[in-house]
């Protein structure tokens, strides 16, 4: 959903103020040198990261504003921590600054523009929700989070210790911002705050520091910045406070008490498998791939071209969500692979979505009307616009999605491996066929016709040949058979420069040949090249597109691939540690009762085996995210998705939903 931008002037000083508010951004006299006080000083950092710890240390804010206080903890951080450290900052915004504000306003401060460009070239576009930003190969997270602080923090995921070192309380004053500064606030922080866990802010107002108190923070004042004469600052000292999370997600992680990196089998050779990679090795962690096949990509991700664009609705529903944050998140990765000299096939071309029907055109106009998503990620165009962004005839009105285009998932796949390899400990075993996956002491064994592997923790991120782990088989999957054509280029679509979106797909030329599909049938896995799906693809696009002369004589010449898709019964994929459904079903068998979430257990799992599938033809867009999420999963970092959408895509979803129908019999 579209977030409203911050309203802004500047004033004769050049400092931002927030026109809402009547508030300035930071402080006239000096904004970067009030950060550094206020809050790194009075959250003791550096001191706190000279130690070698594994674990990232996390830094929490209300209000990121220009993103001075990330900036500049950022250059502090890469300054002062040692090497091992990762930092992790969590800010929230309501009323994020458009990104031409936001160049604006880092301008005054030329000595972060190693930091602030990154920032900018990386500002998601201003959507709700969770928006992960990741910078020096992982070693710095910045979770961005757009929306009211009042429903972002109780629906944040939070593990049994907290998850957050030090809070930054900025935000604008009190008596000008009430609704922020609340009770409800700062039980938020305390459920999210670690023992021990710091806080300062530039306030020192009755009631803050009152409010605070009670939540169990230590308060003191102290000498504020400035003409100001004090602020506040605290520690966190209730280790009985009540951290759960109100979702089924699972939150068991793996930590290891020796010095060696944990070590993660991933088993697949796919765009999963691959963007697991990144993700895992960026947290420090040790990865093998095991490819049953003698190439990477064989399955669903080895088509030669496909579709890199967010499937969005008229409503802000759980699915446009993910699909919104998802594609965001993908897009940087993808950039950062090619940045670091990893090349792929692929052209960012745009993607067009046809309002080829009255249904399609009136669902469309809906999203128009009810400005659902920002113009940055989807912008309606006239049949004129369409014809002339596309390069040939196309007779129809619909929606541009200009950060969209075409990628070549094998060459992604391989890119994407190659960049986990230039980072850490990355590790491919390819004819590497799983015969099963077994619990032992240390952790977890998986026994191919090769060898026997040992592993503290193992993914399962085999697509269509889920089931063939025994763990698994738990999940209600579908198998969905898809034929691509590769037909060759003609004219007038040797012209064509985007990608056509109807109730099909067309892409431009690759190497003389133009993906054009795709057919979807049930439960059939054969992956033979069909004639007679030739002709449904053809005819599908000969449908949707029937007001444009060309598309009926379009040639074809028995070129393509069949591949076969993994999803799930509510087409959402599944993300998280697999788990015992007898075991569970016993832990919630009075789930039916409706008691509030906090009367029931934290639900068990296989600790350390995990599942990453269901991406049926969305991988490209959803993968990279989904696979962050389950690297944070499995090494306890905050998580980059609130607990809607975890419980949405956590592996024991249908079971939870069968529990809360059916009582148990007597």
């Amino acid at each position: 959903m579209t977030i409203k931008p911050a309203k802004i002037e500047f004033n004769q000083d050049g400092t931002p103020v927030a026109c809402d508010f009547d508030d300035v951004y930071f402080s006239n006299h000096n904004g970067l040198l009030e950060t550094r006080y206020v809050f790194l000083e009075n959250n003791h950092l550096p001191q706190r990261w000279l130690d070698e710890s594994a674990q990232p240390f996390h830094i929490a804010e209300t209000g990121f504003g220009t993103g001075l206080n990330f900036l500049a903890s950022w250059q502090l951080f890469q300054q002062t921590a040692q090497p091992s450290r990762h930092l992790h900052f969590t800010s929230t915004e309501k009323f994020p600054l458009d990104k031409k504000d936001l160049i604006l306003a880092l301008t005054q401060w030329p000595e972060l523009a190693e930091f602030s460009e990154q920032l900018i070239q990386q500002y998601p576009d201003l959507v709700d929700g969770c928006h992960r930003l990741t910078f020096d190969k992982g070693r710095v997270l910045l979770d961005l989070h757009f929306g009211d602080v009042k429903q972002i923090f109780p629906t944040m995921h939070n593990s049994k210790d907290g998850i957050v070192d030090a809070w930054f309380l900025d935000g604008f004053a009190p008596s000008k911002n009430p609704q922020m500064w609340n009770d409800e606030l700062y039980e938020q922080l305390a459920r999210l705050s670690k023992q021990g866990a710091t806080l300062a802010t530039f306030t020192a107002a009755g009631i803050v520091k009152r409010g605070l108190a009670q939540q169990g923070f230590t308060i003191k004042k102290v000498k504020g910045f400035g003409r100001k004469r004090d602020m506040l600052t605290g520690v966190f000292d209730c280790p009985d406070i009540n951290r759960h999370s109100q979702s089924y997600f699972q939150r068991q992680s793996l930590r290891k008490k020796t010095s060696e990196p944990i070590h993660v089998g991933i088993i697949g050779g796919g765009i999963a498998a691959a963007n697991l990679a990144i993700s895992l090795v960026q947290k420090g962690l040790r990865v093998t791939i095991m490819c049953k096949d003698a190439e990477l990509a064989k399955g669903a991700s080895g088509n030669p071209q496909g579709g890199f664009y967010p499937q969005l609705n008229a409503q802000a529903n759980i699915t446009s969500r993910v699909q919104a944050l998802a594609f965001g998140f993908a897009a940087r990765r993808y950039q950062q692979i090619l940045q670091a000299g990893f090349s792929y096939r692929h052209d960012w071309c745009g993607v067009l979505q046809l309002a080829f029907n009255d249904s399609v055109l009136a669902r469309q106009n809906a999203m128009i009307e009810k400005s659902i998503w920002p113009s940055s990620l989807v912008e309606a165009y006239t049949t004129q616009q369409c014809t002339e962004h596309a390069g040939i005839d196309v007779p129809y009105s619909g929606f541009h999605i200009p950060q969209g285009g075409w990628i070549c998932p094998p060459d992604l796949v391989t890119a994407s491996i190659a960049y986990a390899q230039s980072i850490g400990c990355c590790e491919v075993k390819l004819n590497h066929y799983i015969k099963s996956v077994k619990s032992v002491s240390t952790g977890w064994q998986v026994e191919s016709f090769e060898q026997s592997l040992a592993f503290d923790s193992v993914i399962i991120a085999t697509g269509s040949e889920l089931h063939h782990v025994e763990q698994s088989q738990c999940l209600p999957i579908n198998l969905v058979r898809g034929q691509v054509e590769a037909i060759p280029t003609q004219a007038p679509i040797d012209s064509l420069k985007t990608v056509l979106c109807h109730k099909g797909y067309m892409t431009p030329a690759l190497e003389g040949r133009h993906a054009l599909g795709s057919t979807y049938i049930k439960e059939d896995t054969s992956r033979a090249y069909r004639q007679e799906e030739q002709a449904t693809n053809l005819q599908t696009h000969q449908k949707a597109m029937s007001n444009a002369s060309w598309v009926h004589e379009l040639k074809t010449d028995n070129m393509g691939r069949a591949a076969i898709r993994c999803s799930l019964p509510d087409h959402l994929a599944v993300v998280g540690a697999l788990f015992d459904p007898n075991r569970q079903t016993e832990q919630f068998q009075h789930l039916y009762k409706a008691l509030p979430q906090t009367s029931y257990p934290d639900a068990e799992d296989l600790n350390g085996l995990y599942v990453f599938a269901g991406l049926g033809s969305r991988g490209l867009t959803t993968a990279p995210l989904f696979a962050e999420v389950l690297a944070s999963q499995l090494t306890g970092e905050a998580l980059p998705m609130d607990n809607q959408l975890l419980s949405a895509l956590s592996p024991n979803r249908f079971l939870v939903k069968n529990l809360i129908r059916t009582q148990p019999q007597k």
